[in-house]
């Protein structure tokens, strides 16, 4: 406290109380309150705070005090104290902005067109500040975990020759070799493979990447990605490394992951999950309950022979999902190949749905189904039943919301095929 300061930023929000004016400023660590009041503050320099508007930049010189009790904010940092600002100078006059950086609570965003328009303005906004800082932090721990893991960061040139990869390049004419183009980068694979042969034999960038293609939720023209190249290493060393950098990142953003991470085989992510990326958060797994189903003769399964299962996921708690519920699921697995869903619900001793009357509660006992459970079983081949199936469980975790049972659930998927099989239609 009694600490002079001289402060810089912009104005997030004033309120004038009856010649009191407090000035919200804001800068990229975050808020303090500025008070000019007639007692610490000459009157020309109050009249002049009066007339700040939104946005507009200023530099302030004050004397740090505390707030009163009754006016302390828990919400903010510098919620305790604030600044009795003796000068104050305009740095930058703001007109009204085009879109809103300070918003109250329950105010929308501006549409996004909008916001992409007045980029300058979005950024200010302290939540994608935010981001962009712990964007920073991340890059630093991935460079500090990898430097003490023995790694070189070595740069690769952007200009390079066009190589074949999986999407288009992006080609920049040559003024000194005209009809010639030089191509930006997919990736730094040539170079970071001619270190290897150097002998760099750890390398690391943060490398930006360019890809001629179309944009989607998971695509993108231009991107950043943490490449790295290695000699003299076996599969569990490359595995460690990443598992490493990926530990330190998500504890720099105040997670705990531990390790070492699960290893599934290709084969059993495709039998439990149904997919080759599961998300290990959840329960349901996918289960093949051909051999409990086969005595019961129910006409929908009479299909189940020359390489087809029966496979569905016994949810627990499913009892809640409504038919409507059970309907969506079944067209959504018709969405990704299958025939359709059956279906078993269980409350107590009486049995529903599509199938319910060819079992019992015994025989849902021997495939998991419990009282308020429901089993949705499909029939067919693996490569309809797990697409399928995969479908239908994110769509029941959707639905469900259950509780996670950790919040971060990685795991490596390994041993894929080499090849895969596909029939020709006859």
């Amino acid at each position: 406290m009694g600490q002079r300061v001289r402060l810089g930023g912009w104005v997030h929000r004033s309120r004038d109380l009856g010649g009191i004016v407090f000035i919200d400023l804001r800068d990229r660590d975050g808020l303090v309150q500025v008070a000019f009041g007639p007692s610490w503050t000459a009157a020309d320099v109050v009249a002049a705070a009066q007339q700040l508007g939104t946005e507009t930049v200023i530099l302030v010189e004050g004397e740090v005090v505390a707030r009163p009790e009754a006016m302390r904010n828990a919400e903010l940092a510098s919620g305790d104290v604030e600044v009795h600002a003796a000068t104050l100078r305009v740095v930058g006059p703001a007109a009204t902005p085009a879109i809103p950086v300070a918003r109250g609570k329950g105010e929308e965003l501006a549409a996004e067109e909008l916001r992409l328009k007045y980029r300058h303005l979005d950024l200010r906004r302290p939540e994608l500040q935010a981001n962009l800082i712990l964007r920073h932090r991340l890059l630093q721990r991935a460079r500090r975990t990898l430097s003490e893991l023995d790694f070189l960061e070595i740069e690769t040139p952007i200009l390079t020759k066009p190589t074949p990869e999986g999407a288009r390049d992006y080609l920049v004419p040559s003024r000194v070799h005209p009809g010639e183009c030089f191509a930006l980068p997919q990736s730094p694979q040539i170079y970071k493979q001619l270190l290897m042969v150097s002998g760099f034999d750890r390398y690391f960038q943060i490398a930006r990447c360019f890809r001629d293609e179309d944009l989607r939720f998971d695509r993108q023209p231009e991107f950043s990605q943490i490449d790295i190249e290695a000699s003299f290493v076996t599969q569990e060393d490359v595995l460690g490394f990443v598992e490493a950098v990926l530990v330190a990142l998500w504890d720099e953003a105040g997670h705990t992951i531990p390790r070492q991470f699960p290893r599934v085989t290709w084969r059993e992510a495709m039998e439990r999950y149904g997919t080759d990326k599961p998300d290990l958060r959840f329960g349901f797994p996918i289960a093949d309950w051909t051999t409990q189903v086969q005595p019961l003769a129910v006409p929908f399964f009479q299909s189940a022979t020359n390489g087809s299962r029966v496979r569905g996921i016994a949810v627990r708690g499913g009892g809640t999902l409504s038919r409507k519920d059970v309907d969506q699921l079944a067209e959504a697995a018709k969405t990704m190949g299958a025939s359709g869903l059956a279906w078993v619900k269980r409350q107590g001793e009486q049995l529903s749905g599509s199938v319910g009357k060819h079992f019992t509660a015994e025989a849902l006992g021997k495939i998991g189904v419990g009282d308020g459970d429901v089993a949705l079983m499909t029939v067919g081949p693996d490569r309809v039943t797990s697409p399928a199936l995969d479908r239908v469980r994110r769509e029941v975790i959707r639905r469900l919301a259950p509780q996670p049972t950790m919040a971060h659930a990685f795991c490596w998927v390994v041993d894929f095929p080499l090849f895969e099989l596909h029939l020709a239609a006859s």
